[in-house]
Order: C-alpha cells, then sequence, then structure tokens
C-alpha cells in the first residue's frame, strides 16, 4: 500500500539514512518541493544502526536520520 508523508513531519525508516535500501525502492516523489513523498509500506530491510529488519513505515526510533534533502 502507498501512502503520502511530508519528511519534513514524518519520521519512518524508509526515509532513514540508515535503513538499507540502495535503490530507494520503498520511496517515490509526489511533490518533493513541499516534502511529500509516496512510501510503500510493504516493504522491510535492515536497519544499519541497529542491525534489526524493520518495516518502511515504522516510526518508533531515536536514532533517525532523514537522508533526503528538505
Amino acid at each position: 500500500m502507498k501512502v503520502t508523508c511530508n519528511i519534513n513531519t514524518t519520521k519512518r525508516c524508509a526515509f532513514c539514512k540508515y535503513w538499507y535500501d540502495p535503490a530507494n525502492s520503498a520511496i517515490e516523489p509526489d511533490n518533493p518541493a513541499r516534502g511529500y513523498w509516496k512510501l510503500n509500506t510493504d516493504v522491510k530491510a535492515k536497519c544499519i544502526k541497529t542491525n534489526c529488519t524493520r518495516c518502511s513505515d515504522n516510526s518508533a526510533c531515536n536514532d533517525y536520520v532523514c537522508k533526503l534533502p528538505r
């Protein structure tokens, strides 16, 4: 399922630089000038900070650092 998120207000794993997805397969631009991106919630990948597999829409992390320019 795809949802639209604002990267200025959300902290989802798919937008974090520690979530290992080199191809950025879980995200795609919707309106990046305003900070809106589409997120595929069905994708899982490993977090290189915690060494755990996480869902792309997980938002319960204190180590979040956005990998996209704001």
